[in-house]
């Protein structure tokens, strides 16, 4: 049960931020201090946990496994932006996607801290969370390729769920359908890098290309 409290708990945080409160700033608050705290108490209750945190990071890395998170994530970088700037106006319109952003508080001073928030923290504190404490707690019982589906599945979950509010279904449903199998290569990358490294410079960039796309096309 505990398991699946995990894996619903960041969807639930989303949910309660964007539909309840309607506040980017909240969303934030209640999500990323979710990916924060429940390893760092897991972590504080077993020894075993710290050792495997700090071995994701550490093993595995190379120049190889650097390279491959700096070309997967150009990629992705090249691959969102180019996917929004041929989309819009056909799939999708900018004005309704900056109204929901206003809405939601995504404006004036508070956006740039909102964007050095998905750059510099997002990727690794969502690495953190899905491809290492819960690959940690999912492995033994459901096996590595398994354990690199569902947590795809739930991290493109609740991507999903801020989607809706900013596309037409059904382009909001196709829109995290590339955010799954991201998720499912980055997963591959921590099965078989041993790191978190590699994913966490990988998302670096395709938030990069996010944050770029949005400040090309919706500013």
């Amino acid at each position: 049960m505990k398991n699946v409290l995990y894996l619903f708990g960041p969807t639930l945080m989303i949910f309660i931020g964007l539909s309840y409160y309607e506040s980017i700033p909240i969303t934030f608050a209640l999500f990323y201090g979710w990916l924060f705290f429940i390893p760092f108490i897991s972590y504080l209750k077993r020894d075993c946990l710290k050792e495997s945190f700090f071995h994701s990071f550490t093993n595995g890395i190379s120049a190889q496994t650097v390279w491959i998170g700096i070309v997967s994530g150009v990629i992705c970088l090249i691959a969102i932006f180019s996917a929004v700037s041929i989309l819009q106006g056909r799939l999708f319109e900018t004005e309704r996607i900056s109204e929901v952003l206003v809405d939601w508080g995504f404006t004036g001073s508070q956006m740039w801290g909102f964007i050095l928030v998905l750059i510099f923290f997002n990727p690794f504190l969502e690495e953190w969370y899905w491809r290492e404490f819960m690959h940690t707690r999912l492995i033994p019982i459901l096996g590595r390729t398994k354990t690199v589906v569902v947590t795809s599945f739930f991290y493109s979950l609740y991507h999903l769920l801020s989607l809706i509010p900013l596309f037409a279904m059904p382009f909001s449903l196709i829109a995290a359908v590339p955010v799954f199998l991201v998720g499912l290569v980055w997963g591959y990358f921590k099965v078989k890098l041993s790191t978190i490294t590699t994913s966490v410079i990988s998302h670096v960039l395709a938030d990069v290309g996010i944050v770029i796309a949005y400040l090309y096309h919706f500013m």
